[in-house]
């Protein structure tokens, strides 16, 4: 079953007379009590956003949980992760799809009362082509430039044809340009206004993100007065705050499914729209040699790793997307685990057990990212790599990762786009992103050769960078992970597919 919000109900009625199934989620969280007046939610989320909450710069997992509930977004994903009409009523490209014309909306104000109008659409998408540090850049470099014919009518022009615009359209939150221009990107993400079913109260940094229910929203007012986005990084704490009543959803950790199942909190879980990987600096040292990568890959037991150290609760994966996003090859398959072929290939290379670094984050954004980053050490070390284990807080390895920084050798890093399309990554990791240390000119020709084509030619397209990243192992796709949550036997509530929480309908139950 789909569980949409009101705007997305508002949405699909307007431009398709669609009926939706209501989300409804029951809460008692913030130490109210299930006999309270107060209709509060509070979320523990993994994280919180990595650089300045501000929707034109950040591009985080963590901040878009924040900017659904916040902001509106021209399209955006239903649990299953289909897109569907929000601020934009229709799209439509012409034939080559260098051009998409959006339809917008004509009762939609922001916070502060003032209209939503296309010149707001347009500021927003032209602030970020004109910030360098946006995360958003990553997969917005085809547009090439933005107008408004009028107050409704939203037009992109793109330098090459791309068949999933509109699925980039679901990530990028619009802003209202008189605010923005008037605080300033710092400013704005300490006092932000939106147009969303919830607005601003408060954000104290590492602790928590709290906003308050939008009477005036376009698509129905929520039916909670307060939502809290509490920042809980350990996987214990989170638990149990679900199991004391202070938290009402969170993220567990495979191994703590089964003791939460027979502790009074229901357990919903869904496949995850990620692939968690090992990232690699392709570019110094031991792994500059494409055939010491190769080992690496090859003395990997992906099977095995997902049944011991994560209790079954993922799928072995190879490629850089997840099952579920577009851009996944079905029947393409990288270099098998194979210690024997690991130990010939660091023999080939004159590898003479030189030590190399395994950063991770002892907590955060991967469930067991400590197990997982030992576990791999233990197969490099069977082959006969020399591995130095070096574990952070997520803030930290997060800095490391997306910062001017060069990592030091491997990295535990995960690949989740809130797009559902594969683009976002194969940029990121393949076409001159942050990740990218290969810089590798077949990748970067394959990941614009996916942009221009759709269907089986875009899916031929990713087969190519599967094979060549098989081939250069410039980073080891691991496994997709089972999405698990504790949730308090109040809530009604189904998680999405790419992991966010969208929560303009929420109601208490009791």
């Amino acid at each position: 079953m789909t569980h949409r919000s009101p705007r997305l109900r508002r949405g699909l009625a307007a431009a398709a007379a669609l009926a939706g199934t209501a989300l409804v989620l029951s809460a008692c969280a913030g130490g109210t009590g299930s006999g309270s007046a107060s209709h509060d939610l509070t979320i523990g989320v993994v994280a919180e956003p990595e650089k300045s909450p501000d929707p034109i710069i950040d591009g985080s997992l963590a901040g878009y949980n924040i900017y659904y509930n916040l902001f509106d977004q021209l399209t955006v994903l239903d649990a299953d992760g289909n897109i569907q009409p929000s601020l934009a009523t229709s799209w439509t490209p012409n034939a080559d799809f260098t051009e998409w014309t959006f339809t917008l909306r004509d009762d939609v104000k922001f916070h502060d009362g003032e209209p939503l109008t296309a010149s707001d659409v347009v500021f927003t998408y032209e602030t970020v082509l004109h910030t360098p540090d946006s995360d958003n850049l990553g997969y917005m470099d085809m547009l090439t430039s933005v107008s408004a014919p009028d107050d409704h009518t939203v037009v992109f022009d793109l330098d090459s044809p791309f068949s999933p615009w509109p699925s980039i359209t679901t990530a990028q939150s619009i802003v209202p340009e008189k605010v923005y221009t008037a605080l300033g990107s710092e400013g704005f993400a300490a006092a932000p206004v939106g147009s969303g079913p919830f607005t601003f109260v408060s954000w104290q940094r590492g602790v928590d993100y709290v906003l308050k229910r939008n009477d005036d929203y376009w698509g129905g007012a929520p039916k909670i007065d307060k939502l809290t986005f509490q920042t809980v990084s350990d996987e214990e704490a989170r638990l149990n705050g679900v199991l004391s009543g202070s938290l009402d959803i969170a993220l567990i950790s495979p191994n703590q499914v089964s003791s939460a199942e027979g502790s009074g909190v229901d357990v919903r879980s869904r496949p995850a729209n990620g692939t968690t990987f090992l990232g690699i600096n392709s570019t110094a040292g031991p792994l500059a040699d494409e055939r010491i990568r190769q080992a690496v890959w090859h003395a990997i037991d992906r099977e095995a790793l997902v049944k011991t150290v994560l209790s079954g609760r993922a799928v072995a994966n190879d490629q850089i997307v997840a099952a579920n996003v577009a851009g996944y090859v079905p029947d393409a398959a990288g270099p098998a685990y194979d210690p024997a072929t690991a130990k010939a290939l660091l023999a080939e290379a004159g590898y003479s057990g030189e030590e190399i670094d395994l950063e991770y984050a002892t907590s955060g954004r991967i469930p067991m990212s400590a197990e997982i980053a030992q576990a791999i050490a233990g197969y490099l070390e069977a082959v006969g790599i020399t591995v130095k284990l070096s574990g952070m807080d997520q803030a930290t390895l997060s800095g490391r990762i997306y910062g001017t920084v060069d990592m030091k050798g491997l990295y535990l890093n995960t690949w989740a786009p809130s797009t559902m399309d594969g683009d976002m990554p194969a940029t990121n990791l393949f076409a001159g992103g942050q990740n990218d240390y290969a810089k590798s000119p077949e990748t970067a020709a394959l990941v614009a050769q996916q942009r221009t084509v759709a269907g089986d030619d875009r899916i031929a397209a990713f087969r190519a960078l599967a094979e060549a990243n098989f081939q250069g192992a410039y980073l080891v796709p691991l496994f997709t992970p089972e999405a698990d949550y504790a949730v308090s036997p109040k809530v009604t509530w189904t998680p999405r597919v790419d992991g966010e929480y969208d929560l303009a309908d929420v109601s208490y139950t009791g």
